[in-house]
């Protein structure tokens, strides 16, 4: 995607937001980790998502030309229903970057629409990513204090169960990174 001098650019992605009636759950999952045998920074309730795709700094003018492409991807979309449920942590609990919370998808829309945006973004210039692992990443680990300690508590929340939800809606978001974290504002909305 070219750039011209006067283009805005911004940094944003393609999302599905977390039920309300899910967050207070995620915030207890969250409480019960601590931050006393880990240095880590906790996605705020308000900030919780399941990230699509990641489009990173495009121009403003191509919000229109995404837009369009999701509109396409998503129009044999009915609303589908997703579970969460289950801790993990990216790449692996012996070496914890990030903790999230698994997304069961029996219709499997989830990784399908993530194809087909991939595949037709590619067109506007966008990268290829590997295929999707549904997660919501709840937070991201600085360093870790005591490693028996916090491997006993994520093993206790290996299982956890969050609840049910239904997509009805996708977003284009735009993120404004700040010192204290990144501020999410919907740029435009399909719904299924």
């Amino acid at each position: 995607m070219g750039k011209n001098a006067g283009d805005k650019e911004m940094r944003s992605f393609i999302a599905i937001d977390i039920d309300e009636n899910l967050k207070s759950k995620i915030v207890d999952i969250q409480n019960n980790i601590g931050t006393t045998y880990l240095k880590i920074k906790f996605v705020e309730p308000k900030n919780l998502h399941f990230t699509l795709k990641f489009l990173g700094e495009i121009e403003e003018k191509s919000i229109e030309d995404i837009y369009k492409i999701l509109q396409k991807n998503l129009e044999i979309y009915k609303p589908f229903e997703i579970n969460l449920k289950g801790l993990g942590a990216f790449p692996s609990f012996s070496y914890i970057r990030v903790l999230w919370i698994g997304i069961q998808d029996e219709t499997n829309s989830l990784i399908n629409i993530a194809d087909e945006l991939n595949r037709d973004l590619k067109k506007l210039g966008f990268k290829k990513e590997k295929k999707l692992i549904p997660h919501l990443t709840i937070g991201r680990v600085k360093f870790i204090r005591e490693k028996e300690k916090i491997s006993q508590i994520l093993k206790e929340l290996q299982n956890v169960k969050i609840g049910k939800m239904i997509v009805d809606r996708v977003l284009i978001k735009k993120s404004v990174l700040t010192p204290k974290g990144p501020i999410y504002s919907d740029l435009k909305e399909v719904r299924l």
